[in-house]
């Protein structure tokens, strides 16, 4: 089609398929490439131009040509667009193809490359404001360390695979904090995880089969929507305002739709920093309860807050399968999560635990099983101080460097400021600018199932020195001038 650039036959969409757009023009456009109906070196329409012409949202677009740079068959570059990729040494297409790209379609998710900028570590002068770590001061390492030496020296810790449920020891512990904080929970419902990711995994590949719907915020964390999306679930967005999830949304979709389950965070929520009030807490329990709808409780962070709400499964054990995490409060290397559910669905997880790790490290358990009997209580009462005063440092800087139409929210705790940037620009945009000024920051569509985003970005307050925290917004500052003055 001339009228976009295109030599090709453009991509048909077939709304009624439960297999979503962006997958179908990605898979259309992979076997024209594979067969070599698209020549090597041919360049793709623009993104805005295929979208309007098949009448579909620009991301959604975005997302197919994201998929096909991920299979190594095109490549994207400033200023050139999106071509096919040359072959090494001019290989020939079509049944000469090798093996590999042959495969079958691989889900992998809208931004695959999201996870990995969330695990990396980097070194230089920019400033990274993408990880959500927990500070390096206050350092648990001390005592941490003080009670791996206490359970190193029996090699039972140090030598097995230890229970599939996880030391008892630990479990018990977890099971006491969570009665704490109004949980009428038992050991024997409590599962430890190889790092709470591996619980929603578990989650979306035994409560639901590829097509069915969930229910997820909107925005939410990025990692549990590559998981949905790997496992070929459908997700249904519910706006996220500044008391949580809008369970009032959620409301009308149970009237006629019934998703395998709703996942939600609803403790210092992951990208905005809100918490759930507790009438919507109440309303969104009853309804789940109402409809037969299991609640998939996401709470890393719950006990970072100043005053920590019971979570959603003190309310109905029966309906909750709940999910938590050290990685927020001692250290994300620890790798050291867990998650309750009632029996029936606890064996079935248990079941699906053991094909992918059989346990999670022994040693690793009885160590901070140790930690939570000493210090971890006085860390976290640091921690919470650490976290209170950056984000007082952090709010003074972008009110000194920003402009008042950046409007930024996160005031209710947590790791993160969510802010939104005026209409005319963005995230993207300034996330380029902002790395040629030093800094770099998590874009807001990583964040959104569908569409949403593109105005709004995430900023870890943690993961950087408190000098590093002021530099870094003054650099952004710089960035959005500069993307201003375009």
């Amino acid at each position: 089609m001339r009228d976009i650039g295109w030599p090709g036959t453009i991509p048909t969409v077939d709304r009624e398929s439960i297999v979503p757009i962006y997958q179908q023009i990605y898979e259309e456009l992979r076997e024209s490439i594979q067969t070599g109906t698209l020549p090597e070196s041919t360049r793709l329409p623009p993104e805005r131009a295929l979208a309007t012409k098949l009448g579909v949202n620009r991301s959604t677009v975005v997302h197919a040509y994201r998929e096909l740079v991920a299979d190594g068959l095109i490549e994207q570059r400033v200023g050139s667009g999106s071509r096919v990729r040359r072959t090494p040494g001019g290989a020939p297409r079509g049944n000469d193809v090798p093996w590999w790209v042959t495969l079958p379609p691989w889900r992998v998710g809208s931004f695959p490359q999201v996870l990995g900028e969330l695990a990396a570590t980097f070194h230089g002068e920019r400033i990274s404001f993408v990880q959500g770590v927990p500070p390096v001061d206050p350092s648990p390492l001390d005592e941490l360390a003080a009670s791996f030496a206490r359970v190193a020296g029996d090699p039972d810790y140090v030598l097995s695979y230890g229970d599939s449920e996880g030391h008892a020891p630990l479990r018990e512990a977890i099971a006491a904090r969570m009665r704490a904080r109004g949980c009428a929970i038992d050991a024997r419902e409590v599962l430890v995880l190889t790092g709470s990711t591996q619980g929603i995994s578990l989650v979306a590949q035994s409560l639901a089969e590829p097509g069915d719907e969930i229910i997820v915020e909107a925005p939410t964390y990025p990692g549990a929507l590559q998981i949905f999306q790997i496992a070929g679930l459908r997700a249904i967005p519910v706006a996220v305002d500044d008391e949580g999830m809008r369970v009032d949304h959620v409301e009308a979709i149970l009237r006629t739709r019934r998703p395998r389950f709703i996942y939600t965070m609803p403790a210092l929520h992951n990208p905005t920093g809100v918490t759930m009030n507790a009438d919507r807490r109440e309303r969104l329990v009853t309804l789940a309860t109402r409809a037969r709808v299991p609640i998939v409780e996401d709470d890393p962070y719950g006990e970072l807050a100043q005053s920590p709400a019971p979570p959603l499964v003190s309310q109905s054990p029966n309906q909750v399968i709940y999910l938590s995490s050290f990685s927020k409060t001692i250290a994300p290397s620890l790798r050291l999560g867990w998650l309750t559910a009632p029996r029936p669905i606890f064996e079935r997880l248990l079941l699906r635990k053991q094909s992918y790790d059989m346990a999670t490290s022994l040693y690793v358990q009885a160590g901070v099983a140790d930690y939570l009997r000493g210090s971890y209580d006085a860390h976290v009462d640091r921690l919470r101080v650490e976290l209170a005063e950056r984000r007082t440092l952090a709010r003074a800087a972008i009110a000194e460097h920003w402009p008042k139409s950046m409007r930024v929210g996160g005031g209710g705790g947590g790791y993160y400021l969510w802010a939104t940037a005026p209409r005319e620009m963005r995230a993207r945009a300034l996330l380029d600018a902002s790395e040629r000024c030093g800094a770099s920051f998590l874009f807001g569509e990583a964040f959104y199932a569908t569409s949403g985003g593109d105005h709004n970005f995430r900023l870890a307050i943690t993961p950087v020195s408190r000098e590093h925290l002021l530099e870094g917004i003054r650099r952004i500052g710089t960035a959005i001038g500069a993307t201003q003055a375009r």
